[in-house]
């Protein structure tokens, strides 16, 4: 009898050891479940608990056995790091239409308010275009901080400006100075930490002297040989010193030698596959506090595969804490929205960029566009009609960013991830034609891995496929996504059915915010469900309604 219960007791306490080990794998937003949290659901890898808290499971890479990889935390993407309501800026000069040419017309306008000081907040001022048509021979630029240019409507009747220019060119440019991150000389330090994980926001360097909270570093992933060879991308021309990546992150506090930052790493870093540093960042030449609102933009064309008009409508270039809302575009060749060069914490909504004009192959129309360095971007409660990639980013896009709540019709290609190693991407209840993130291959010049910790959260596919292919060594994911046909290797779940929370980035922005930072940030419409019939009907014509 005492033997029996020996054993029994044995069995017991080897059970309680593997309760602890799994819940190991599980983590809730920054920190380790507390012991009450019960087990819910060891199959999803982001899920609610009973308490309305964000669990994490851990997961492995594609070829690894490690289980020490989370779905990373998105919510810091958007203006001013998310969370925040764009501003309302005061208007400082009022113009109308003049006829012919209103390039010097406007940009005098802007030039003014570009010699205002800035207020308290940083801005200086808003440009605000009577409703009529203005035909613009060129681009217009704002290069200074704190200035807006607004219309009075961005349907038919609204503030309309026109691109005339024959030949490609941006319309409005958002347009910062100089180039690169910035490292400041002897800052630079090696990670030491071996393996540090997707979604992981701490790790050790050999020496943190010198590194203190509020610092502004860089993440910097230096891949090898072997990582390009793992990934079997040698074949199409890749080169390792090709994929040094810098991620612009913020030193939260320091401990010894263990550092931890204000979001998460967003690409594994392996010793084995060259490891990586952080240096220091000073950034210049930014623009930051400036605004593109209320417009309707159209370029000039001769036929549906004109190639000489207006090709980006807004485009963002150096930017920072900046915005284009309830902006429609129509005819540019290839994008609405376009952010590239080290801009941050950008915001475009309401947006839509309509019946794009160019031949209908690479390289043209690109609705709603990433470019490298661009990082901590939010696009939301945008419409596409007739573009190829509509919601994408081009290569060595560092991440996170995000796009939700947006919708895109008459497709001639895939949304996600297009080429080369993008990372960090949310595409949070989209619907659109193809949507995918792959392998590439020698697609047009060895496009090769497309992105890496992408996650298709609660899309709908309406053509073709839905795809998910996975590099080793990272992993994408399609969870709670529904369409004609399910593609890839890649993780998936709960394919067919959605999943709670309905929107992944708005959860993590209540986690990490509150309620009060969602409702900043979203429309009553938004907060009760998917807008997919809201935005179809809406089209980009007029106000979208909030409701």
């Amino acid at each position: 009898m005492a033997k029996g219960l020996k054993s029994l007791k044995v069995l017991s306490l080897t059970f309680l050891v593997l309760i602890a080990c799994k819940k190991k794998e599980q983590v809730e937003v920054g920190d380790e479940p507390t012991p009450e949290e019960p087990i819910e659901d060891n199959s999803s890898l982001v899920y609610l608990s009973t308490q309305g808290k964000l669990i994490y499971n851990r997961y492995a890479n594609e070829g690894e056995t490690n289980k020490d990889n989370r779905v990373p935390d998105f919510s810091g993407a958007g203006y001013s790091g998310g969370g925040v309501a764009l501003p309302e800026v005061s208007v400082k000069k009022t113009i109308s239409p003049i006829a012919g040419d209103n390039r010097i017309n406007i940009q005098n306008a802007i030039n003014e308010v570009a010699e205002l000081p800035p207020d308290v907040n940083g801005y200086r001022g808003a440009v605000l275009l009577k409703a009529g048509v203005y035909d613009v021979e060129g681009a217009l630029q704002i290069t200074k901080s704190g200035i807006v240019i607004r219309g009075e409507g961005q349907g038919s009747t609204g503030s309309i400006i026109r691109a005339t220019k024959r030949a490609q060119h941006s319309l409005i440019e958002i347009k910062g100075t100089g180039s690169g991150t910035g490292e400041i000389t002897g800052t630079r330090k090696k990670i030491t930490t071996g393996y540090v994980p997707t979604g992981s926001n701490t790790f050790d360097i050999e020496n943190a002297e010198g590194i203190i909270a509020g610092d502004e570093i860089a993440v910097y992933r230096v891949p090898n040989k072997q990582w390009v060879d793992d990934i079997q991308m040698s074949q199409y021309g890749w080169t390792a010193d090709g994929y040094d990546i810098a991620y612009e992150r913020k030193v939260l506090s320091v401990s010894a030698n263990t550092i931890t930052l204000d979001a998460p790493v967003v690409d594994p870093l392996q010793t084995k596959y060259g490891g990586g540093y952080i240096f220091k960042t000073n950034i210049s030449g930014r623009v930051n506090n400036c605004g593109v609102e209320n417009l309707r933009l159209t370029s000039v064309y001769v036929n549906d595969d004109d190639e000489k008009h207006g090709w980006v409508a807004v485009e963002l270039i150096r930017a920072e804490n900046c915005w284009v809302k309830q902006v429609t575009a129509l005819y540019f060749g290839y994008a609405c929205v376009s952010i590239s060069d080290q801009s941050i914490y950008n915001t475009v909504e309401e947006c839509a960029m309509l019946d794009p004009k160019s031949e209908t192959t690479g390289g043209r129309k690109y609705s709603f566009n990433l470019e490298a360095g661009a990082s901590f971007n939010l696009f939301q409660r945008c419409f596409t009609r007739g573009g190829r990639h509509d919601f994408v980013t081009g290569s060595r896009v560092p991440g996170p960013n995000v796009f939700l709540d947006s919708y895109a019709t008459d497709t001639y290609a895939d949304i996600g991830p297009h080429h080369r190693w993008a990372t960090g991407l949310l595409f949070d209840n989209i619907y659109g034609g193809e949507i995918r993130t792959q392998n590439r291959k020698d697609m047009g010049s060895g496009h090769g891995w497309a992105g890496a910790q992408s996650m298709f959260w609660n899309c709908k596919s309406y053509k073709n496929d839905i795809k998910v292919e996975s590099p080793k060594g990272a992993r994408n994911w399609g969870i709670g996504c529904t369409g004609l046909a399910r593609n890839g290797n890649g993780y998936w779940e709960s394919w067919g059915v959605n999943v709670n929370p309905r929107s992944l980035y708005l959860a993590q922005l209540k986690e990490r915010m509150g309620e009060v930072a969602v409702n900043k940030v979203t429309t009553e419409a938004q907060r009760k469900g998917n807008i997919f019939n809201l935005l179809k009907n809406w089209a980009g014509e007029g106000k979208l309604p909030s409701q």
